[in-house]
């Protein structure tokens, strides 16, 4: 734990007291799920490396990350990047996280893609997205519905996004 806690130091700026409280709060944590606190502490370095602060922020994160794992195709480390680059580019409040894994989750279980597939697919299209002015649910639906129709982030977000801002331009411009 010392050692997956260290990263955590490495990446976070906080006070010695913040460190503790990150400290309980992943022990704690480790208690309450079948995810160990070293794992969890790798989530946490992840948030912190991708810029989110506080411990309620932090601690959060981590959590939702966590419970993503458990319950869906997302995987630890890599949900944790994805999901905060998404956040970061939609400008989306670290308060939101749960209810943006919830929705995540929503997609995944009610609709023919995995939520695995939705990110991704929401990464690709976010900044075209966020430019032309679609909120995040929006990003998430368009991402959802693309990929349902069988298109690949790697293939079809680029496409798409260029679509978007064309049809932006092309209303902009009467």
């Amino acid at each position: 734990f010392e050692d997956a806690f260290a990263n955590v130091r490495k990446t976070v700026d906080a006070s010695e007291a913040e460190f503790r409280a990150l400290e309980r709060n992943l022990r704690q944590m480790s208690l309450e799920t079948r995810t160990g606190a070293n794992e969890l502490a790798v989530i946490m370095g992840v948030a912190g490396q991708l810029g989110i602060r506080g411990v309620e922020n932090l601690t959060n994160f981590t959590r939702t990350i966590d419970q993503l794992t458990v319950a869906t195709t997302l995987t630890g480390e890599e949900g944790a990047k994805n999901l905060a680059r998404l956040m970061n580019i939609m400008q989306e409040s670290m308060g939101n996280v749960d209810r943006l894994g919830a929705a995540i989750v929503d997609l995944g279980n009610n609709f023919a893609s995995t939520e695995t597939e939705i990110l991704n697919m929401s990464l690709r299209i976010a900044g075209a997205g966020k430019t032309i002015g679609l909120t995040t649910s929006e990003v998430l639906d368009l991402a959802t519905a693309l990929s349902d129709v069988g298109i690949r982030a790697e293939m079809g977000g680029s496409a798409i996004s260029r679509v978007m801002i064309n049809m932006a331009n092309a209303v902009a411009q009467g």
